[in-house]
């Protein structure tokens, strides 16, 4: 497997707990994540309209764009603010095991015995509003058991990203502390870190371009900062960890991504699929 990250790189990750990567992500997989997020948005506008929220779905406007005017003119719905249950189809199935990823997950991990982490989402972050502003939170908190394996997250938006629209915040260096205890922040319902925690953080914005990846591990510290724009911020986030350490939680919508050893250990897409018929749609 190519090495894509060079040794000051890797440096740089495992001495701040994240490594913001540049131009990783190629054209193919940011048009798979594009084709994800679009069937997403379209369902959920065909549930506005099937509800009578709106009358008019705005095919002309852009993804960027289109959700944003819609749910203002909805009146501002509830929906799913972490898709992952409706996320999954041969695309997401190959955005997982795309090979620029794989890579990106041999190269932190530093095994080709990798194992997808059965935890990711999408990010439909609608402007002005608090509820889908994710506070300062541990990975890990969603899923303890990995407290003591590295699991590497990778956060790709499909737009650039500021602090103007929605960036994430890390606290470097402080993936070597604990794993705090999962607080439920009050304005947002999210799992996170206790006021006390957060008021210690300090955070480095991480301003990133289509193409870009924001890698860190299960204990980083990160948070999204405010969408002030008038666009959805649209990312998606996957997760891998090393197949010899799964973790029960990675395991249970998991699977072997990448084997040397035991090509065959790689399920088809099929198999992957009848992992989730039990599990019913709008499910986090």
């Amino acid at each position: 497997m190519t090495k894509v990250l060079n040794p000051e790189q890797l440096d740089l990750y495992h001495t701040n707990g994240y490594l913001h990567a540049p131009a990783v992500i190629p054209p193919d997989l940011l048009n798979l994540m594009t084709t994800v997020l679009s069937r997403w948005a379209d369902d959920t506008i065909k549930a506005w309209l099937s509800q009578g929220l709106i009358n008019d779905p705005r095919t002309d406007l852009d993804l960027q764009h289109r959700l944003a005017h819609l749910w203002q003119a909805a009146g501002r719905p509830k929906y799913i603010r972490s898709p992952r249950r409706d996320l999954v189809s041969r695309e997401m199935y190959d955005i997982l095991l795309h090979p620029a990823l794989l890579a990106l997950a041999h190269d932190l991990l530093g095994t080709p015995e990798i194992s997808v982490h059965g935890i990711f989402n999408a990010r439909p972050k609608l402007p002005d509003q608090i509820w889908t502003q994710t506070p300062w939170h541990q990975d890990a908190q969603y899923y303890r058991d990995a407290e003591q394996v590295h699991v590497t997250s990778i956060w790709m938006p499909i737009q650039p990203v500021t602090e103007h629209n929605s960036c994430l915040q890390v606290a470097p260096g402080l993936h070597r502390g604990p794993l705090h205890e999962g607080w439920n922040d009050p304005e947002t319902g999210f799992l996170g870190l206790a006021p006390e925690v957060r008021a210690s953080l300090q955070g480095v914005s991480i301003e990133m371009q289509p193409g870009d990846a924001l890698c860190f591990t299960q204990i980083t510290p990160h948070r999204a900062l405010p969408n002030r724009s008038n666009q959805v911020r649209w990312s998606i986030d996957v997760r891998y960890e090393p197949t010899a350490l799964a973790t029960e939680a990675g395991q249970k919508q998991g699977f072997i991504a990448h084997s040397p050893d035991d090509p065959g250990a790689v399920p088809t897409c099929e198999e992957w699929l009848q992992k989730w018929e039990a599990i019913p749609s709008g499910s986090y």
